[in-house]
């Protein structure tokens, strides 16, 4: 049976520190293209941790705070995509110097606080720092991508550019393919068998409702059947009397139709069919707007001049949309990305559908080369920061944009106790990652122009700040705690 005991201030925060320090030294360690990386063995397996995020989950135990970093640096992969080694050598300096300005007797709650009270000047250092995005070779350079990859990348960006959205994905045979669509483009499943891949001249009905009954319908469809045009149906689902007319119908060489569900469910379903209304400037059948099937009349329907379909993805050529009414839609859509910001999932679907709606999709194919192990998860991460660079400019990167803005805190002149020990622990997050390269390349501290004979480098700006932000809070979140019950 274990027993229990209670640890409490300075007692307590120690022993977090020296629980923390072995896996947030060895995610630091890691930091660079020339990293170093970490054994563990799995199954009776030896394997390697590259990345920070790696290290941190093979390398924490089950303690409180050990759960605390483990679970912060997962969700800052998830959100950010790149750098939790910064993000690890960033925390180990937030903690040390936290530590010491409360041996000091300083209260945490008062050190937060003024942490906490010098983040807008924190932002303004950071734009002062910051430069427009330009070349993405400075970016993609920290990345140590094979020629063919960083050429990939770079089409894929042109070809998106600020408005468009990259998605990268597996590719089952070596190499690297970019592939640009126009148009808007849709996830859905087939609701009838032998659906069509391609149509010509397609009008689009958009339902956000399941159809049961195509009574109302018949007179549109009568035209159809008169006419070489394509009727293409977006519904929530197709059931009863409304499904066998279609079948019969499409079977018979009677209609040229294709009926489609949504992949997503629930809230994205209907995003997704509103999307699909707004590019085809079609008129939303739902409950919602007041418009129902028994009321469905020709001007209703949207239009494009054709649509591909591969697998679940539908791409309609030239939708007909309003302008005005795809604009104010894709404001809508920007202003959901921004509210989401810390929330990856949410942020990157209203990413992708913001893209779509502004007709730029770049697809980037990685096949997996044994030569570079890893290279798709590597793409990755490149793509994140290249395109978080593309929307908020960049700084110096192999740390020195990080130590530029830490120059310009210290030259403010502290008032308080307080505020002279925020700005040291801020300083010293933010010189962290170059001092851990410098380390990491084999020099001193003492060591002049230690980058003299590096590549031009850069790094993300708002990628940069949020490293910082997130490796401040969840020191001082570590360094608020007063009391715990251990199990030993």
């Amino acid at each position: 049976m274990s027993a229990t005991r209670v640890l409490f201030g300075d007692q307590l925060r120690l022993g977090m520190t020296d629980r923390l320090a072995p896996a947030i030294r060895a995610a630091a360690a890691s930091l660079g293209p020339q990293g170093v990386g970490a054994l563990y063995t799995l199954g009776g397996a030896v394997r390697r941790a590259e990345t920070g995020v790696e290290i941190i989950r093979h390398f924490t135990g089950q303690s409180a705070e050990e759960k605390l970093v483990r679970e912060a640096f997962v969700a800052a992969d998830q959100g950010l995509h790149d750098g939790t080694a910064r993000l690890a050598a960033m925390l180990d300096a937030a903690l040390s110097a936290s530590g010491e300005a409360i041996a000091a007797g300083i209260h945490p709650t008062l050190l937060s606080r003024a942490v906490s009270a010098l983040f807008p000047e924190v932002n303004a250092q950071f734009a002062a720092c910051t430069a427009p995005f330009g070349d993405p070779a400075a970016v993609l350079r920290a990345f140590d991508l094979p020629e063919e990859a960083v050429t990939a990348l770079r089409a894929a960006l042109d070809q998106a550019g600020q408005e468009g959205h990259v998605e990268v994905s597996e590719h089952p045979e070596p190499g690297i393919e970019c592939n640009a669509s126009q148009g808007f483009i849709v996830d859905m499943k087939p609701l009838i068998g032998g659906t069509h891949y391609h149509m010509e001249r397609v009008s689009v009905l958009v339902v956000n409702d399941v159809i049961r009954d195509l009574k109302p319908l018949l007179p549109v469809i009568e035209g159809f059947a008169k006419s070489d045009k394509s009727l293409f149906i977006a519904a929530r689902g197709l059931e009863g009397d409304a499904k066998q007319l279609l079948e019969r119908n499409r079977v018979a060489g009677i209609l040229r139709v294709s009926a489609f569900e949504p992949v997503d469910k629930g809230p994205r379903a209907a995003e997704m069919l509103t999307d699909l209304a707004v590019a085809s400037g079609a008129e939303m059948i739902s409950e919602e707007t007041g418009r129902s099937l028994a009321h469905l009349t020709p001007d209703m329907l949207g239009a494009a001049s054709a649509l591909q379909r591969q697998g679940d993805r539908i791409t309609f050529l030239e939708p007909k949309g309003n302008g005005d009414e795809i604009a104010l839609r894709l404001r809508g859509i920007a202003a959901e990305v921004v509210r989401n910001r810390y929330l990856a999932l949410d942020r990157e679907h209203a990413q992708r559908r913001h893209s779509r709606l502004a007709g730029r999709w770049v697809e980037l194919s990685v096949g997996e080369d044994p030569a570079q192990p890893g290279l798709l998860a590597r793409v990755e991460r490149a793509m994140k920061s290249a395109r978080s660079a593309q929307a908020h400019g960049t700084i110096a990167g192999a740390g020195k944009g990080l130590s530029a803005v830490a120059a310009r805190i210290e030259i403010e002149k502290p008032e308080t106790q307080e505020e002279r020990a925020a700005r040291r622990i801020l300083e010293r997050a933010l010189r962290a990652p170059e001092r851990v390269l410098r380390r990491n390349a084999g020099l001193d501290d003492g060591y002049g122009n230690w980058g003299a004979d590096l590549p031009e480098l850069s790094d993300p700006a708002d990628l940069s700040r949020s490293l910082l932000e997130i490796a401040v809070s969840l020191a001082l979140q570590m360094m608020t705690l007063e009391a715990a019950v251990v199990r030993t």
